[in-house]
């Protein structure tokens, strides 16, 4: 806690780059449109944006308003779970099929391939059901959240 504290009193010290300035200003430009804050305050919050000169002038301007880290995090496990999965039913396939190709190699008789086949199928079958949970999961907090963000609409007559 007290390292994270000294990090981000480091970090708000570090002189803002025009980059960072942008980015803040495309921030605040995003929550204008969304309707988080009003054409006053935004003018204002862009002003003191391309004012700032360290990375916690900028941070403050924005710490009312909410992010998207959870999003992008979600959207990263998200492809980092597919990656995952793809690259385990592809071993399983070439180790499987090179199995298959050796007892076919050596004459056939009982097909003992079948064991491992198995056994690592119900292995593969586990991963494919655990990420389709969480991607369920992660979809509706998004569904969630965005559905939280919207005005409510009146019903259709």
């Amino acid at each position: 806690m007290a390292g994270e504290l000294a990090k981000f009193l480091a970090r708000s010290q570090i002189r803002a780059s025009d980059d960072e300035r942008e980015r803040a200003v495309d921030a605040l430009r995003d929550h204008f449109a969304a309707g988080r804050i009003p054409a006053g305050e935004f003018e204002e919050r862009v002003e003191i944006a391309y004012r700032a000169t360290t990375r916690g002038e900028l941070d403050a301007l924005l710490v009312d308003l909410p992010s998207g880290r959870g999003r992008r995090a979600a959207e990263r496990m998200n492809r980092a779970n597919r990656a995952a999965w793809r690259a385990h039913a592809a071993t399983y396939t070439a180790v499987n099929g090179g199995l298959v190709g050796i007892w076919g190699v050596t004459g056939g008789g009982d097909f003992w391939p079948g064991w491992p086949i198995a056994w690592w199928g119900m292995f593969l079958g586990w991963h494919w059901l655990a990420s389709r949970a969480m991607r369920r999961t992660l979809g509706r907090r998004r569904r969630r959240s965005e559905v939280r963000g919207r005005p409510s609409r009146p019903l259709p007559r």
